[in-house]
């Protein structure tokens, strides 16, 4: 939704197409503008909410770069074992499905964990009874028990 207005404020910030730079300034910014348009709501139905959709958006952007850094250095370890991933192309090698394994656990984990960053303060407020699920409960106490 808000791709494009990234892509011209990359465009105006003279990034090269297609670089690194231009890509999360286009990924900044629609995590950014989601946030802001969230944040719009939340401050409607309660004014001291307003920061945790924000925040919740913005972590989107910190873990796709995160991402990104994980995927560049396992490329680069692949590499040296002689090993090629193609991305966009699905040849159901190991590693291609062993990549896509991983990839679905780590989405699945970062919701678990971010989720409940959104979701609680909906509950606290009385807006709605959402269950956080098994999983992030799980994950959460076991968080608290190490802190």
């Amino acid at each position: 939704m808000f791709g494009g207005l990234g892509k011209l404020i990359a465009n105006k910030l003279k990034l090269p197409p297609g670089s690194n730079q231009s890509s999360y300034t286009q990924l900044y910014v629609a995590f950014f503008l989601s946030g802001i348009l969230h944040f719009s709501g939340d401050f409607v139905l309660e004014k001291r909410m307003v920061y945790r959709s924000f925040k919740f958006f913005l972590l989107q952007a910190v873990a796709i770069t995160f991402e990104d850094l994980v995927i560049y250095i396992a490329k680069r370890l692949l590499r040296r074992g002689e090993v090629e991933l193609k991305p966009g192309r699905v040849d159901e090698s190991w590693a291609e499905t062993a990549v896509r394994v991983m990839g679905y656990c780590w989405v699945t984990l970062w919701f678990c964990l971010t989720l409940p960053v959104w979701v609680d303060e909906l509950n606290s407020i009385g807006v709605g009874s959402f269950d956080r699920g098994v999983v992030t409960q799980f994950l959460l106490d076991a968080w608290k028990r190490r802190i």
